[in-house]
């Protein structure tokens, strides 16, 4: 990210630049997104939208741990329908 702020600062249209900057941004958190994504998948052996319908959360005692993985889960998968749709 440091070089790029630096080629943003040299660059000579700073519109341009930011568009850049913004846009190596939403990649780097559609990445992210979809490892988090990945990750739970393999974690859970199931989609997110089957750990849902299948009320995981529930049968798995409502754990500290399950919620938190349920929230990030579900922020993750809004994260990459609203990057992908941005894009």
């Amino acid at each position: 990210m440091v070089n790029l702020t630096r080629k943003v600062i040299l660059e000579e249209n700073i519109e341009r630049a930011m568009a850049k900057l913004l846009y190596n941004e939403m990649r780097r958190k559609l990445i992210e997104y979809e490892l988090l994504d990945r990750n739970f998948t393999k974690k859970y052996g199931m989609s997110f939208e089957k750990f849902r319908e299948k009320k995981m959360i529930e049968k798995l005692g409502y754990t500290w741990e399950v919620e938190k993985d349920y929230q990030s889960w579900e922020i993750a998968k809004d994260g990459i329908e609203t990057t992908k749709h941005l894009h």
